[in-house]
């Protein structure tokens, strides 16, 4: 678990660049920082592993204050993905990836049982990869590689600065959807910094939109559409509203709408988003979807009235 309570940060001149910020992140969650460049939200970040202190205000992870431990101890339990990878361009994947286990005194068949587990769930094959160096691989295997040694010791937090954000729009797609699926994600505590607003709807719990610093609000993708807290907030989704709308709202959450059908061999389920959906129909004209209760079968209209109806019953 992730705690700020009332964290501010200014810096020499007096410049104040995060403001009494709050908010928690718990097991099995992620929580997206979004905002414009110059927003906080990377300092708010650097803040929580202590690469740089709090000018006020406290952060706990996993209960224990931040600033009670040694900043090279608190590290080691929290993995960190930067936009660059900052892999080590002498260091072979293997190498890189073994960092930190070895710092933490793994034995060596432990280290190599782990790495060759995440080089598969991340879709890096051992036999090609594991003795390359970082030039020798795509900007996406790279990112693979960085993401890999951020989890490589099993930390129970994960921090990510703009993971994703150097890779080509194909690629980070790809990756944001490897990452999303990861299993690994379930037993840790996650927050990432973007300035993507489809990143952030796609893999954040809660989204936390900051701007000049201050926090404008904190809650799920949906809330941020449906319920803003201020004109801000409203206006900074306005030009993609709809394509947020449908990747924030789950089948589950318009499944009133939706007919009840004997159908079988359900292609998708009420966790999955109304976008997923709309990718599905466009595909395929007529989906199946399974929720808990019911079987429906679903075209683009009549997803599309359904969500409709959903908005209507807002007003």
């Amino acid at each position: 678990m992730i705690q700020l309570d009332n964290v501010s940060k200014s810096f020499g001149s007096g410049k104040t660049v995060v403001s009494n910020v709050s908010f928690t992140v718990n097991e099995g969650e992620i929580m997206v920082l979004l905002g414009t460049s110059g927003s906080g939200k990377t300092t708010t970040l650097r803040m929580i592993n202590r690469l740089t202190d709090p000018s006020s205000g406290s952060i706990y992870v996993n209960g224990t204050s931040v600033t009670t431990q040694q900043p090279e101890t608190l590290r080691r339990g929290i993995g960190y993905v930067l936009q660059n990878n900052g892999l080590f361009p002498h260091y072979t994947v293997a190498e890189n990836i073994a960092i930190v286990p070895e710092l933490s005194n793994w034995d060596k068949k432990r280290i190599t049982d782990r790495t060759a587990v995440l080089m598969e769930k991340l879709h890096l094959a051992a036999d090609e990869y594991l003795h390359v160096y970082p030039h020798q691989l795509s900007g996406g295997q790279q990112q693979r590689v960085g993401l890999a040694r951020a989890l490589a010791a099993d930390p129970p937090v994960l921090l990510m600065d703009e993971p994703f954000g150097a890779l080509d729009p194909v690629t980070r797609a790809s990756i944001r959807k490897e990452f999303r699926n990861l299993d690994e994600l379930r037993s840790k505590t996650v927050i990432i910094v973007t300035h993507d607003v489809q990143e952030a709807f796609e893999l954040g719990t809660y989204i936390c939109l900051m701007d000049k610093g201050i926090v404008q609000q904190v809650g799920t993708p949906a809330e941020l559409l449906f319920s803003p807290a201020n004109d801000f907030v409203h206006a900074f989704f306005e030009e993609q509203r709809l394509l947020l709308e449908l990747k924030a709202l789950k089948l589950t959450t318009i499944r009133q709408w939706l007919n009840n059908t004997t159908h079988e061999n359900a292609t998708l389920n009420g966790n999955n988003s109304c976008w997923e959906a709309l990718e599905q129909t466009t595909e395929h004209d007529i989906v199946t979807v399974q929720f808990e209760d019911k079987i429906s079968t679903i075209n683009t209209n009549a997803l599309m009235d359904a969500v409709k109806q959903y908005k209507h019953g807002l007003l």
